[in-house]
């Protein structure tokens, strides 16, 4: 595999706060050895042609703040050797795995020890906040968190004493702390929010769905503790936006990249993103979501991904687990829909897709830097037909959009040397 690439005017974000230039571009042995001048002056020296830059872009890799992977070392429908390998080929540096477990990540014992280098990957463990996620017993934070937790993690708010017991004791100190938006008790057999082209599919509908409630609950905890790093996880309902900004209390919240992208009425029949956990809503729901996310009510875009194999894939949408996993989609369908149709700055996008998930998690952002391999290629040009072949076997059956042609591509990563 070539690994040296010589790009004049090639478009480069090299990091937050930073806004695209056109420059030229010199990595040798996947890592970045120079830019501009010094870039042409090296190339020429070691003879490296030149590369089409066309629209190509060189930016930091991606980091996605929350995903789901249950069992991290033998499992069949995903693990962190496939997990990996799928993230970094689609320009991801970094990966939060939820507490979310077949063995539920409770106890220091219970977190996959991960030595992380700039050379690859980075995966980090959320803890649970209770044990089991029952909300009845306090897991031990200090140890959590003191074994290398990124933070903590709770969907059950059955007691709210121990909440509030959990976020008085000193252990959390600023470590980030991950509400769901909805509770355990609140799973049904509902598939997507009931509005009308919903019910003309024949799917199970929502018709209780409960995300507001829990929002004001979250909200009048961070009221009593405005100094915790609470942050809203998966945000998917118009109204929770409309409760966060009506009570102008700070707090952070992140949302699923395909609550932006797919909605009641632009999903074909059978397309397997129908079944998410957050639900899918109305057209207006969704434009709504993507207006709280233009004036900063959603600070990150998280890939959410739960991985299922065939069998589960196999069976009828209204009984089979729910979820997608598509980290080769992330980019290019955020893409279309940020960059080409509402025409932000590329930079705006990394911003949600890389820069506010690192902050929130309290780890270094990326950026492109002189002898690092940290740097993804993205060409928005690039066509590929979105099915299992292309995706590579290995990878889990659950992805949205199958045998789709798809625009944009992640071509190159220096991890991935």
């Amino acid at each position: 595999m070539e690994k040296s690439f010589f790009f004049e005017n090639i478009n480069i974000l090299k990091g937050p706060k930073t806004e695209v230039i056109k420059d030229s571009l010199l990595i040798i042995d996947g890592k970045i050895e120079a830019f501009g001048k010094e870039a042409k002056e090296e190339a020429f020296k070691k003879n490296i042609k030149i590369s089409k830059s066309g629209n190509k872009l060189i930016a930091p890799l991606l980091v996605d703040i929350h995903s789901i992977l249950k069992d991290p070392l033998t499992g069949f429908d995903d693990n962190l050797k496939s997990l990996k390998s799928r993230a970094r080929k689609s320009g991801f540096g970094s990966i939060a795995l939820l507490p979310n477990s077949n063995n539920w990540r409770d106890k220091p014992e219970k977190i996959p020890f991960q030595k992380n280098n700039d050379s690859d990957i980075k995966i980090f463990f959320w803890g649970s906040f209770s044990l089991e996620d029952q909300g009845k017993n306090l897991s031990p934070h200090y140890e959590l968190l003191e074994s290398g937790s990124i933070g903590l993690s709770t969907s059950n708010f059955f007691d709210t004493s121990i909440i509030f017991k959990g976020l008085t004791l000193n252990a959390v100190k600023s470590y980030p702390i991950l509400f769901s938006s909805t509770t355990k008790s609140s799973l049904q057999k509902g598939i997507v929010n009931k509005d009308v082209k919903a019910l003309q599919s024949g799917f199970y509908i929502i018709e209780n769905y409960d995300e507001v409630f829990e929002v004001k609950n979250i909200l009048g905890i961070k009221n009593l503790f405005p100094n915790k790093n609470i942050i809203i996880k998966n945000i998917s309902d118009s109204n929770s936006l409309k409760e966060i900004k009506n009570k102008n209390i700070s707090i952070s919240t992140t949302i699923s990249w395909w609550s932006l992208i797919a909605d009641t009425n632009n999903l074909k029949l059978d397309d397997l993103g129908w079944k998410v956990d957050p639900p899918i809503g109305s057209p207006e729901n969704r434009r709504y979501l993507i207006e709280g996310l233009e004036n900063d009510l959603i600070q990150a875009i998280a890939v959410n991904s739960i991985a299922l194999n065939d069998e589960n894939t196999f069976i009828p949408i209204n009984d089979r687990p729910n979820g997608i996993s598509s980290f080769e989609l992330v980019l290019p369908l955020l893409w279309e829909e940020f960059i080409n149709k509402r025409d932000w700055e590329i930079s705006k996008l990394w911003k949600y897709l890389s820069f506010n998930p690192s902050s929130l998690l309290r780890t270094s952002e990326e950026k492109l830097s002189i002898g690092s391999k940290r740097w993804l290629i993205f060409d928005p040009d690039t066509k590929w037909l979105n099915n299992q072949s292309n995706l590579g076997y290995d990878s889990p059956s659950n992805f949205p959009k199958k045998n789709d042609l798809i625009k944009g591509r992640v071509i190159k990563v220096g991890i991935d040397f």
